[in-house]
């Protein structure tokens, strides 16, 4: 995620493939009646855009009988002009005739397509786009924050809105040339008139560079967005930002895209005040300045933008840039859930569950209705928290064999933490038919990633020949690893094997600094073989004081071993 670029797939909708008819030909005419302020230009400008309109509403509604399901995997419903909206950038209108007599415009094209093909060109720019939308990342880090994914249909879509509202402020400024006005009134309505059907002409050069660009004509693409950016036109600007944030037909230049950003963004346009936060958040061709990101993913998330809502919503969740605020953090979390954003609904489901007595209240299965919901969506630390709620019978009924799918599928992922305990699962037979081999892979998935608590599982897996064949040394490895992040019962355990010499040297001294270092942090075990070390005068110097004072801590624990000693030192 996350600068969201030009060329943006929406969402990730997934359309089912149909056999249907081959090419079909669309044709439609259309008939400009001209009015006092219309040129040959702006009435050609006119006639196109509607005869498009409703070439592409014919070609759409027959792609739409193609698709079984009309839903993205986050539920959300793909209507038919979305539909329309993303098959103009995959299919071009021909002219066929055109003519002009000073008062109509008579405009004749044509689309070839054959739906079906349409359908998979559909399926495939929006697959790109599942594969690209990542933004899982950003719980775990905010400051880094970054995306690259370049997107097509967000452009098409601005685009066409811009000539939609185009289109109807022409026809509204029009029926008001067409009644009596002013002389002063009718100039001032026909320069608005004359810029608005500019825009139709700019809109048209954005469809074009938008073509362009999904056929790697990159450099093409760039004038002609340079060309309507220049005079002004919100969506060119921001598609030249993300082009110099690319580095896509210009040389990659953050300056120059957060000037087109900054130039986009100052006209309203959302996805610029996005990218914008973002570079703002990131000190990408700006300075480092995470108050004006915040700013700025404010004007993008009250437009409604998933992502915006829920990196403010991080922002407040972290007190980063604005005052801590549970509710607010919530607040926009739920606006970019109620979209299907995924992230969102893993940190609404987190906020639900972690945060109590912040005017949120804390709610198991909200908790759990939201981590459902984002990990059937994939995202890696909600499957794991479902499997944990199932786990525990929290806001969920206790369910194990739910737990272990739960649990692997964010293992399957990568997550550390699921690797673990998909081995405990294993190790246990809690879920899942009891095998250590698979208890042992698992708890090396997540050993090789550097969890401590995995590290000393995969040591006495090794030690005790559990699931792996016994090996002292690999299980003195792995109880270092361990050890060194503070795991206490890796400490003692490396401490036995240094006393013992086994799978490392014999070294007394050794095994007295990892007792010392368990024993300092409670263990008990550690307290008493500390008490026998100094008891003999083995690794350190002989202290029967010493001795007894560490004999006493464990004793205080409840060491049986330790209480028999003292009595008998007694």
């Amino acid at each position: 995620m996350l600068t969201r670029s030009i060329l943006y797939l929406l969402a990730t909708f997934t359309f089912s493939s149909a056999v249907f008819a081959s090419e079909q030909t669309y044709i439609r005419e259309y008939t400009y009646q001209a009015s006092e302020a219309d040129s040959k230009i702006s009435a050609r400008a006119i006639a196109l855009q509607e005869v498009k309109r409703e070439l592409l509403g014919e070609l759409g509604t027959h792609v739409s009988a193609l698709i079984k399901q009309q839903s993205s995997s986050d539920g959300r419903r793909l209507d038919t002009q979305e539909i329309e909206t993303l098959s103009a950038g995959v299919t071009s209108v021909q002219i066929l005739d055109e003519k002009w007599n000073g008062s109509v415009y008579v405009l004749k094209a044509q689309i070839k397509a054959d739906p079906a093909d349409v359908l998979k060109s559909l399926n495939k720019m929006l697959d790109v786009d599942a594969k690209n939308k990542q933004i899982s990342q950003l719980a775990d880090n905010l400051s880094k924050v970054s995306g690259q994914n370049i997107q097509i249909a967000e452009s098409l879509t601005q685009s066409k809105k811009e000539t939609d509202a185009a289109l109807a402020e022409i026809a509204r400024l029009k029926k008001q040339l067409e009644e009596k006005q002013t002389d002063v009134s009718r100039q001032a309505l026909q320069a608005d008139y004359q810029k608005q059907t500019e825009k139709l002409t700019l809109s048209e050069l954005v469809d074009s560079g938008v073509k362009l660009y999904g056929k790697a004509r990159y450099v093409e693409a760039v004038q002609l967005f340079q060309k309507a950016a220049e005079q002004g036109l919100a969506q060119a600007q921001y598609s030249l930002g993300v082009m110099y944030t690319k580095g896509d037909g210009v040389s990659h230049d953050t300056k120059q895209a957060v000037y087109w950003y900054q130039k986009a963004a100052d006209q309203g346009l959302a996805e610029a005040q996005y990218n914008l936060g973002v570079s703002y958040l990131k000190g990408e061709g700006v300075a480092h300045d995470v108050k004006q990101a915040v700013y700025w993913y404010q004007k993008a998330a009250e437009q409604g933008v998933a992502d915006a809502q829920v990196l403010l919503g991080m922002m407040y969740d972290r007190g980063d840039g604005v005052a801590y605020d549970a509710k607010q953090a919530a607040y926009w979390y739920q606006k970019a859930a109620d979209q299907g954003n995924a992230e969102a609904q893993y940190q609404l489901g987190r906020i639900y569950y972690f945060y109590k007595g912040e005017d949120v209240v804390h709610d198991a299965k909200q908790a759990v209705y939201w981590w459902q919901k984002a990990a059937d969506q994939g995202i890696a630390g909600a499957q794991y928290q479902l499997a944990t709620m199932y786990y525990k019978g929290e806001g969920v009924a206790h369910d194990p064999k739910q737990a272990a799918y739960w649990v692997n599928k964010a293992a399957d992922q990568g997550l550390a933490e699921a690797q673990f305990n998909l081995g405990l699962l294993y190790f246990e037979g809690n879920g899942v038919a009891h095998d250590d081999k698979q208890a042992a892979y698992w708890y090396r998935k997540a050993a090789d990633q550097g969890l401590a608590a995995a590290q000393f599982n995969l040591g006495q897996m090794y030690y005790q020949g559990k699931g792996v064949a016994h090996d002292a040394e690999q299980a003195a490895y792995w109880y270092q690893k361990a050890a060194v992040q503070s795991i206490a019962l890796a400490q003692v355990a490396l401490g036995v094997l240094y006393s013992k010499g086994e799978g490392v040297g014999h070294d007394a001294k050794q095994a007295v600094y990892w007792y010392q270092k368990a024993a300092d942090q409670g263990s008990a075990s550690a307290q008493y073989r500390l008490g026998l070390m100094y008891g003999t005068g083995d690794g350190v110097a002989k202290d029967i004081q010493q001795a007894e004072y560490w004999f006493q801590k464990a004793a205080d624990q409840g060491d049986a071993q330790a209480i028999e000693l003292l009595r008998k030192l007694q």
